[in-house]
């Protein structure tokens, strides 16, 4: 049984929707656990409660992907970098020891054999995503859960980089300091999913949170077409491994301690 922990809706279909599929395909039961409803990301062109707005457009997302059960936990969203605001009720603001109560509490009730969150830097920086690091860290505490860290292969963008340059990328539209800050160095544990073949639904999904425009030349900073070489791959670092059925449904085994 997976839960997949993320911070705003889209995030799940952007960073873990293959290995959803995956799990999916293998019989798992699949929990979305989302902690913030979005409210500070694209504003609705026509008003409205974008929070709502951005749950029903997961909820969509959801059924293209066949997750069993979606769980938001409440808390707003605190925006990003200019627009980074700590309200009270935002998750940045929140006890870290009392989201993961709420969390551990679902995956004890869940019989939980894996989560997924994010790495230390939150992939990109944003404050709710180093969070949902931290929180999951903290969940797991007293279960006998398993915890991979959905992040992106600083190597794997150095070659993407080297490849889109070769084919005429103009250099300074792609600095190579965003290959050393973004993600993480990967090492032999990392697992590295390729999910080509699920690419059509994956796109589907993402395609789900329609109110959110994905431009590829602003998503973390990386420019026109890196973003749909990107999503082909989902890479996971493990941090806490037990019976290694998480890396064997996803197709990368790795030795278990």
């Amino acid at each position: 049984m997976l839960v997949v922990l993320h911070a705003h809706p889209d995030d799940e279909s952007i960073f873990t929707s293959g290995t959803i599929l995956r799990a999916k395909r293998a019989g798992w039961r699949v929990v979305l656990v989302v902690a913030t409803d979005g409210d500070r990301g694209t504003r609705l062109s026509k008003g409205g409660d974008l929070g709502q707005h951005r749950k029903a457009e997961t909820r969509a997302a959801g059924r293209i992907l066949g997750i069993d059960e979606i769980v938001f936990l409440g808390y707003g969203d605190s925006g990003f970098g200019e627009d980074s605001k700590n309200s009270t009720d935002s998750l940045g603001a929140a006890r870290r020891e009392d989201v993961a109560f709420k969390v551990r509490s679902i995956l004890i009730s869940e019989k939980a054999t894996a989560l997924t969150s994010y790495d230390a830097f939150g992939i990109y920086g944003h404050v709710d995503h180093i969070a949902v690091h931290d929180i999951a860290e903290l969940s797991i505490v007293g279960t006998s859960c398993e915890l991979y860290e959905a992040t992106v292969s600083r190597s794997g963008l150095r070659a993407m980089r080297t490849d889109l340059v070769s084919r005429g990328l103009e250099p300074a539209v792609w600095p190579v300091m965003l290959g050393d800050v973004l993600g993480v160095e990967d090492d032999e544990a990392t697992l590295a999913v390729e999910v080509g073949q699920d690419m059509a639904l994956k796109q589907a999904a993402i395609g789900a949170h329609g109110s959110q425009v994905l431009e590829a030349s602003a998503f973390m900073g990386l420019p026109p077409g890196a973003f749909h070489r990107l999503i082909e791959t989902e890479w996971f670092q493990p941090v806490r491994v037990r019976s290694g059925k998480f890396p064997e449904m996803v197709g990368v085994p790795i030795p278990v301690a």
